[in-house]
């Protein structure tokens, strides 16, 4: 799978662009709204997301950078993740999704769901600073685990100075954590259905 469809010379043309974007608008839909009242919208992530992921994380600080990924993370270093944050995606064993306001991305989450027992499954989310504190982590994590179907567990790794992203995963169910150098092993048992989780998660 591309992250992009090339044109001559391997050159995106304006044309592919906007086809591009008009798919991914069809593919929005609502998703209720954040603490604020602001309305938002979600739709999955698509292989042409490869420039909205980029600028995206060109837009992040450093904290929030870190708080993502655990570490600094560059723009260079950034591109090459984008095999596995993109072209991995299917919506099934990769869901990923992209919440919308104004008009706008504002946020981005994943799940990924292990191998050895696809009912246990890594939850993450990244979203854009001015956002941040207004629930954006919540809608998203709601929207992932309605598309869970069978998931009973969440096992993530959190920054242990990310007490958001900790009390967004306490929403979900019963969360045991063990922090240490700087990083918390979380363990979300989701003794609810995922249906039920996702609608109090908000």
């Amino acid at each position: 799978m591309t992250a992009s469809t090339p044109s001559v010379g391997g050159v995106r043309s304006a044309a592919t662009d906007v086809a591009a974007a008009s798919r991914a608008a069809r593919l929005l839909r609502d998703a209720g709204q954040l603490r604020d009242g602001t309305p938002v919208r979600v739709r999955p992530l698509v292989v042409e997301d490869r420039a909205l992921l980029l600028a995206g994380f060109g837009a992040l600080s450093q904290r929030s950078r870190r708080a993502r990924f655990l570490q600094g993370v560059s723009e260079a270093q950034f591109a090459r993740m984008l095999p596995i944050l993109l072209d991995t995606v299917d919506q099934q064993a990769h869901v990923a999704l992209v919440l919308y306001a104004a008009g706008r991305p504002i946020g981005v989450g994943r799940l990924r769901r292990f191998t050895a027992d696809p009912r246990v499954a890594d939850l993450a989310v990244t979203v854009a600073d001015e956002w941040q504190g207004r629930g954006v982590g919540s809608v998203l994590a709601r929207e992932l685990l309605a598309r869970a179907g069978d998931l009973r567990e969440i096992r993530t790794v959190v920054s242990a100075d990310n007490p958001a992203s900790l009390r967004m995963l306490a929403r979900l169910g019963r969360l045991r954590s063990d922090c240490a150098h700087g990083a918390c092993d979380v363990i979300v048992q989701l003794d609810r259905s995922p249906a039920v989780a996702c609608a109090e998660a908000a």
